[in-house]
């Protein structure tokens, strides 16, 4: 088991691709009909390098990295934001979803763990998040992860007699 890392979807980014889409259909138009097309050009032009711009910069901001024994979300571009949770402790993974989300099969992972009452790790716009927060509760639920199914597997396997040790339970 590896780590895997996502990132917010590009289809998440259904609005600048709108945007970009309106600016080249309005650009077209405008030189067709006006003979100052050239201005128009321009102008769409730098609104569609602006919008693939911020597209490029917000997704590239995101790191949601899953792991077997953590999970980590790092943030920035220039400046980098790192918080890992160790799976042990998560107390509640939220998936959040709007209807365009549920549409396009992304949404917004929470995460929190035992020591807090606030979400720590907010990651937006993740691919197929119900996937991505059941392979986390998998890896949370695996043989060994409990606390308490760890220490009595300890106790039973120093026990000198272990058929002595389940008497005791029952």
């Amino acid at each position: 088991m590896s780590e895997q890392i996502f990132k917010p979807a590009w289809k998440a980014f259904y609005k600048h691709f709108l945007t970009m889409a309106l600016c080249f259909i309005v650009v077209v138009s405008a030189s067709v009909k006006w003979t100052w097309g050239k201005g128009w050009w321009l102008f769409g032009l730098l609104c569609i390098l602006c919008a693939a711009g911020d597209m490029l910069a917000r997704r590239s901001r995101l790191t949601f990295i899953v792991k077997p024994d953590e999970i980590a979300l790092e943030q920035g571009i220039i400046g980098r934001h790192s918080i890992e949770i160790s799976t042990r402790s998560i107390r509640t993974i939220q998936v959040r979803q709007n209807l365009m989300q549920r549409i396009l099969n992304v949404g917004d992972i929470l995460v929190a763990s035992s020591g807090t009452e606030e979400y720590e790790i907010r990651a937006v716009n993740l691919p197929n998040p119900h996937a991505i927060r059941d392979k986390i509760q998998a890896y949370g639920r695996a043989p060994g992860r409990d606390a308490d199914n760890a220490y009595e597997k300890q106790d039973y396997e120093r026990a000198p007699d272990r058929d002595a040790y389940k008497k005791q339970d029952n």
